[in-house]
């Protein structure tokens, strides 16, 4: 076999492919792996939810129910609070 500067690089990348990886360097690699994963993941689910939540916000349905139901809450929290503690009313200063 004749060797070259083109051969010499390759033997020495199949006998690295070949060396056995430990257990531990088998959890450095799943480890690194599963942080870069990670991290990729949530900068592009963090832009992509912004998106489509101002995307949301921006329709006049969408304010128009989110009004409507809180509208609904501070009218039972209105009615929770005047039925059950009036006394909670009664310290309010106007």
């Amino acid at each position: 076999m004749i060797m070259d500067d083109t051969t010499l690089p390759l033997r020495n990348i199949q006998y690295l492919i070949r060396e056995a990886l430990t257990q531990t360097d088998k959890d450095e690699v799943k480890r690194l792996a599963r942080k870069e994963i990670e991290s990729e993941m949530k900068s592009k689910l963090s832009k992509t939810v912004e998106e489509e939540v101002a995307k949301a916000l921006k329709h006049k349905s969408t304010k128009e129910e989110m009004g409507e139901i809180s509208k609904q809450i501070i009218k039972k929290l209105y009615k929770d609070l005047s039925m059950h503690h009036p006394y909670i009313i009664d310290r309010i200063k106007v």
